[in-house]
């Protein structure tokens, strides 16, 4: 199975960091946040230094006001000006209330953003994705191709009672952009997210039925929680080898 796998910059505290610290576990592909002050060529240029392609942005999106959503345009901008072709992003609006007019601020985000050749990735987050059904709901009411789900392995459970994984992956297999890779205890808003493939989450099944319909990635390690947050970055650089390992044991890297 050929899949890109990455990670997120966030574990080691810098881009900078990370870009050092991810060949040695043999990443060589990054989810960033946005360019500081907007410099988007350099910090496509360091990863290229050290041998990372930036495969994702990642950041917050909030939609409750105009202002809010204009903000995040400069940050589609700057993907497509280095030829980064997903945004991971966890979509807020504050109420109930605002949810339809939020909704109407993501869709012409979404409209923006294809024209652009950049897809916008929504976490597994409420209220816009918590899990496969609402996530689809979304999306179809949206229409466009530059609004897809991403898929949190772990969040699922975070977010929902008494579910699976690889059903709320079935449900909505055709409409992943980007996958974070997450293990998980199974608790309902458990912050325990071991080393993938030491959890409790099917691995192999999500991965064959993202291939089934021909879904490559990213697939983006999401290294964060109890189990890494006092870890120094040689332990966090541990904590990445470890995933690294078990994703080769598995065959979906080589």
């Amino acid at each position: 199975m050929a899949a890109i796998i990455s990670c997120r910059t966030g574990m080691f505290g810098s881009v900078d960091a990370a870009f050092e610290y991810f060949p040695q576990a043999d990443v060589f592909h990054a989810e960033c946040p946005p360019a500081p002050g907007g410099d988007y060529p350099a910090m496509a240029a360091k990863a290229r230094a050290r041998g990372v392609t930036i495969a994702s942005l990642s950041t917050g999106l909030h939609l409750d006001t105009d202002e809010q959503a204009a903000a995040f345009r400069p940050v589609i901008d700057g993907a497509a000006s280095i030829g980064v072709p997903k945004i991971f992003v966890s979509a807020k609006a504050s109420s109930a209330d605002l949810f339809e007019p939020a909704l109407a601020r993501l869709g012409e985000l979404a409209r923006y953003a294809a024209k652009q050749g950049v897809t916008i990735c929504m976490e597994t987050h409420p209220p816009f994705a918590e899990n496969g059904d609402k996530a689809r709901l979304v999306i179809e009411r949206i229409g466009s191709p530059g609004l897809r789900f991403n898929f949190d392995t772990a969040n699922i459970y975070y977010y929902n009672e008494n579910c699976d994984s690889v059903a709320e992956v079935r449900k909505v297999a055709d409409l992943v952009g980007s996958v974070h890779l997450k293990d998980t205890d199974g608790g309902y808003k458990s912050p325990n997210f071991p080393p993938v493939g030491q959890g409790i989450v099917d691995f192999p099944a999500i991965f064959a039925a993202l291939s089934a319909v021909g879904f490559q990635g990213p697939y983006t390690l999401e290294i964060e929680g109890a189990h890494v947050e006092k870890l120094d970055p040689a332990g966090r650089l541990q904590f990445l080898k470890d995933c690294v390992a078990y994703l080769r044991r598995v065959g979906v890297m080589a």
